[in-house]
């Protein structure tokens, strides 16, 4: 895209890095209390909304003048001045979606490795590692996904395979016609967080989709049928809860510490991606220079971001409990709304206009 000559490939593993952070938040948390014990079939309720939105997507790149990305697209579509209005809008909503990524990332780490700690040590420590990301070449933070990704995978193989002795599957049954309508909500919530993937991903293609909706399938699943969804709705983070119950040669304790410490790696590159996006969307509405991604991003713009994103960690809550209603509520709607609405109308409006 916009001449970093990436692979289908490192799209497919940067997306999947970014997913993984906010998606052990929300899911099966709060797919299970949309759903109850049919909160792991979100995912396959999401998978239809989202190839649709991936196609849309990818058509609208495809539309694109050789050299353009989604900011240029969207100020040809909307014209000058609806065009840089969104994309501000666009970058102020990367920016709060990295305050509240950060934020739990930080309550992650106190709620399950150090307990009555403060936020803003981990807050700092995961910013200063995303600032770096993000000063660097966006295609190096490309590669590292590529790197991190298979150890992140062979975590959660081995997670889930020392799990099955655990696993309950009367948790996961029965699933009737009256929680048809929770599992289509809870559908939306994966949706949301997708939608946010691909804003910036639309090249993974159909089976990135595919291949996401199992996994979440997969870790629904087994965290609702180890720990029941009255348990699972009720836990802020009922995956690295279930960790307390799986022995990898009997070192339970050890084992949940080093997932949770792995766990900073999609936090990095979570954060890492949403400040170039946030850099990139404002460069666009204030140049003529719209593309997505560039080579390197301006130094003082990231650090402006980035410190932006850093107040907005510690001061968007008083506690873990207000940050959770936020991040629970708030984030997965205006997903829906900004990114999937939003990125869907502009296209409509475009193609109206007959500008694309």
């Amino acid at each position: 895209m916009t001449g970093l000559q990436l692979t289908r490939r490192q799209y497919y593993a940067l997306c999947t890095m970014v997913l993984l952070s906010p998606l052990l938040h929300l899911v099966p948390r709060k797919t299970t209390a949309e759903a109850g014990c049919g909160g792991w079939l979100c995912a396959l309720a999401a998978l239809v909304p989202l190839l649709l939105f991936a196609w849309i997507l990818e058509g609208i790149l495809h539309r694109g003048r050789p050299g353009e990305g989604i900011g240029e697209i969207t100020l040809r579509a909307l014209g000058p001045v609806a065009g840089r209005v969104l994309l501000g809008v666009y970058a102020l909503w990367f920016l709060l979606y990295s305050a509240f990524a950060l934020r739990i990332g930080a309550e992650r780490f106190i709620e399950a490795v150090f307990p009555l700690s403060r936020p803003w040590p981990f807050v700092v420590t995961i910013l200063a590692m995303a600032v770096c990301g993000a000063l660097g070449s966006t295609k190096a933070l490309f590669r590292a996904s590529e790197i991190f990704l298979p150890l992140l995978m062979l975590v959660l193989a081995l997670v889930l395979v020392f799990a099955v002795p655990g696993l309950n599957v009367n948790n996961l049954l029965p699933v009737t016609a009256q929680d048809l309508p929770g599992v289509a909500r809870s559908g939306l919530t994966v949706f949301g967080i997708g939608a946010a993937v691909l804003f910036f991903g639309a090249f993974t293609g159909v089976w990135w989709c595919v291949r996401i909706c199992v996994l979440v399938t997969l870790l629904s699943a087994f965290a609702i049928g180890i720990l029941g969804a009255e348990l699972t709705a009720k836990l802020t983070h009922p995956f690295f809860t279930m960790l307390r119950n799986v022995s990898l040669f009997h070192a339970v304790e050890r084992f949940g510490a080093l997932v949770i410490g792995l766990w900073v790696l999609p936090d990095f590159v979570l954060v890492s991606m949403l400040l170039t996006l946030a850099v990139n969307c404002l460069r666009a509405a204030c140049s003529r220079d719209g593309r997505l991604f560039a080579q390197k991003n301006p130094p003082a713009l990231v650090l402006l971001c980035a410190a932006a994103a850093g107040a907005g960690a510690l001061f968007l809550a008083q506690n873990a409990f207000e940050t959770d209603a936020l991040q629970a509520s708030v984030v997965p709607v205006v997903n829906i709304v900004l990114l999937g609405v939003g990125t869907v109308g502009m296209y409509l409006i475009g193609r109206a206009r007959g500008k694309i």
